[in-house]
């Protein structure tokens, strides 16, 4: 009986100073994630969102190779037409910062903040075209915060969580969804609270009025986020 007081007198600090550091440890975490949430929000707010449009250029030239050119045209005609779709919601839906196009093709350019030789993307009458002058926008993103929006996969082993002490590249992959992502300008993608997904199944139109009612319901996040932060 003596042994047994001796050990919880000698030990039950310890064990409760060690709950207390952790849960320190927990407290300060999310608090770093708030406030690197709330810089990002206001980064963007006075920023600029640069949104990746896909091409399927790998997919269509080797399905042309291997003599398929007819699918490999359907390919590239529904692209296309995603992207329009894409544009015609930003341009009616998200008005949260500016905002600009830019092809996957041009996605290295950009990482490597290359931005004379992006070539930025418009719609004209539903065709889309380069921009003939982005000397503007070459001068607005030397000097503003951007970030990068698209349409992907998100993943919580490549996201600015990798700033935070103590962080873990494993997860459950079924943790992965399509969304609408939004990442910095390292193409990390954000972290909660920062309201950086809008999930893809969540809209409950399809087609054209599937990819608005994403990017309308991702605006309304980010106004949301910046009015209580």
């Amino acid at each position: 009986m003596y042994r047994i007081i001796v050990f919880l007198i000698l030990f039950i600090p310890f064990f409760i100073f060690g709950q207390k550091k952790d849960t320190i440890s927990r407290k300060m975490i999310k608090q770093m994630k708030r406030e690197m949430a709330k810089k990002s929000i206001n980064e963007l707010k006075n920023g600029v969102l640069l949104v990746q449009l896909k091409t399927k250029h790998k997919s269509i030239e080797a399905l042309k190779k291997r003599g398929f050119i007819q699918r490999a045209e359907k390919i590239r005609k529904e692209q296309e037409e995603d992207n329009r779709n894409i544009i015609k919601g930003f341009n009616e839906y998200y008005d949260f910062s500016s905002v600009y196009f830019f092809y996957s093709n041009d996605k290295k350019k950009v990482e490597n903040h290359q931005f004379d030789s992006v070539q930025f993307i418009t719609l004209d009458s539903n065709t889309l075209m380069n921009l003939p002058d982005t000397s503007s926008i070459y001068r607005k993103l030397d000097t503003a915060n951007y970030y990068i929006a698209e349409f992907g996969t998100n993943n919580y082993s490549n996201s600015t969580l990798r700033y935070l002490p103590n962080f873990d590249d494993q997860y459950d992959r079924g943790l992965e969804f399509e969304a609408l992502l939004i990442k910095n300008k390292d193409y990390l993608q954000l972290s909660h609270p920062f309201p950086y997904y809008v999930k893809t199944n969540e809209a409950v139109k399809v087609g054209d009025l599937k990819r608005w009612e994403t990017i309308k319901k991702m605006n309304q996040k980010l106004h949301y986020f910046y009015n209580n932060q």
